[in-house]
């Protein structure tokens, strides 16, 4: 596509979102959210290696951004107490310190792309969605409007994978691009909606809405399975289990003494754990049982291998500079050096086009120092315990199964984030600061309505 091509379809969708922007927030970015798992890279569309975005997802992000920055500082558009939430404050810590290491980066203009995008990620998606996220209402269409626009992507992938072959693994892994790049955020976004969906579907609503639920929630299941994304499976299970656990309420203290035990408990086997991974020889495969199994081969699966070789790199790095780490989004393109001839595998590359450290947790430790890394743990930790807070002080009925579905959405991608890192990416973005969002105006509206009634047992 040609520059004058692509400008004749850019001015008058700029023209409509501007449009858009003035009569309606809300609409701008529901349509948005509709458009994310849609959104293609402008290196796609164009053919240029140059600067690359999500069309048409980030523009409108970074134009949201602009309408957040005039609301803060020229009319005070938001409410004090999301402003003052410790959701809120963590997310402004966690950018001040973005800032602060691209500015002590080792690529500065790598680390303030990547802050740029982080900006227009948490304005648009966590403080503007927020704030809209008081009503009911609100929250409900959030995920009709992603899991909408998913669900032309899932199609889009299943037709796909019916014309290769229902069992052909390999073409499964880049069957959904170009609206995903890979199998594993494909896998993650449905694992995401899956539990908010599944509620949905179970409570009140007319003939229309439960047929639509209905068919989305058995067309996502479709896709999920043949997504053959193994950490997907591991993070839905985990997330399953502990909603489960949720579910029965359980005094919060002992809950929280109960995730302490499991805590120790794991760390302690960690050897064990280790050995046993180590004995595992079961490969990726079509056939489900052993394609799960094979999640835990670290003797032979490269994938699996690569992922370890990745992880060693991240601690490397994090040894070598361990306060600030190389800079945001500078991963990708510093880690070769730090590889070791016994660790690299048949996938390993030297030439930063293949990825990040598969972990969002690692890679803020090694991109941004242990402080990032502790403000990124304090914001998930932060998210699920709010979470928590507020499907307990619920009453059991659809609006308490739908907090509790946002906490077990949330916890897919807690259990994803130490395999995989997709948080720099539009798709996953939305989904990760818009459950945190809809879990903190549900904090702020509980807080304003009940007065903060105590927990049982806390």
């Amino acid at each position: 596509m040609t520059g004058i091509e692509l400008l004749i379809l850019i001015i008058p969708a700029a023209l409509a979102v501007l449009l858009l922007a003035v009569l309606s927030l809300e609409h701008l970015l529901l349509l948005t959210l509709f458009l994310t798992p849609l959104s293609l890279q402008l290196s796609y569309i164009t053919g240029s290696t140059g600067v690359d975005l999500s069309v048409p997802t980030e523009p409108v992000l970074a134009l949201v951004l602009l309408i957040t920055l005039f609301r803060l500082i020229v009319t005070g558009g938001f409410p004090r107490e999301l402003l003052r939430h410790p959701m809120t404050v963590l997310i402004g810590i966690y950018l001040l310190w973005t800032l602060f290491t691209a500015v002590t980066s080792t690529m500065p203009a790598v680390s303030f792309k990547t802050l740029a995008y982080r900006l227009w990620f948490t304005a648009g998606f966590y403080l503007v969605m927020a704030s809209l996220a008081y009503s009911e209402r609100f929250r409900s269409s959030y995920i009709l409007a992603f899991s909408s626009g998913l669900a032309v992507a899932v199609i889009y992938f299943i037709v796909r994978v019916q014309g290769a072959g229902l069992l052909n693994q390999q073409f499964a892994h880049s069957a959904c691009y170009p609206f995903y790049k890979d199998h594993t955020s494909f896998g993650a976004s449905i694992a995401f909606l899956l539990p908010p969906l599944a509620v949905m579907l179970a409570g009140k609503g007319g003939t229309g809405r439960k047929a639509m639920l209905t068919f989305i929630v058995l067309l996502f299941t479709a896709g999920f399975i043949l997504s053959y994304s193994r950490a997907a499976w591991v993070s839905l299970i985990a997330a399953t289990v502990a909603g489960l656990v949720l579910w029965i309420r359980m005094p919060f203290r002992m809950l929280a003494f109960s995730a302490l035990l499991l805590t120790v408990a794991v760390t302690l086997s960690a050897n064990l754990i280790w050995q046993r991974m180590d004995s595992t020889t079961e490969d990726s495969s079509a056939d489900l049982e052993q394609h799960l199994r094979s999640s835990a081969n670290i003797s032979t699966d490269q994938s699996n291998l690569e992922r370890i070789n990745r992880w060693e790199c991240a601690l490397r790095m994090f040894t070598e500079k361990p306060h600030l780490g190389w800079g945001p989004g500078t991963y990708q393109f510093q880690y070769a050096p730090f590889q070791k001839a016994s660790e690299r595998t048949a996938i390993s590359t030297d030439f930063g086009d293949a990825g990040n450290a598969h972990s969002e947790y690692l890679g803020a430790l090694s991109e941004t120092g242990w402080p990032g890394a502790l403000i990124f743990m304090s914001i998930t930790l932060t998210a699920v315990i709010t979470g928590i807070r507020c499907w307990y002080r619920e009453k059991r009925g659809p609006s308490g199964y739908f907090i509790l579905a946002l906490v077990t959405g949330l916890l897919t991608y807690v259990v994803h984030a130490v395999m995989n890192s997709f948080l720099d990416t539009d798709k996953i973005a939305a989904l990760w600061w818009g459950f945190i969002a809809l879990i903190t105006a549900t904090d702020l509206v509980q807080k304003r309505d009940q007065k903060d009634p105590p927990i049982p047992g806390s």
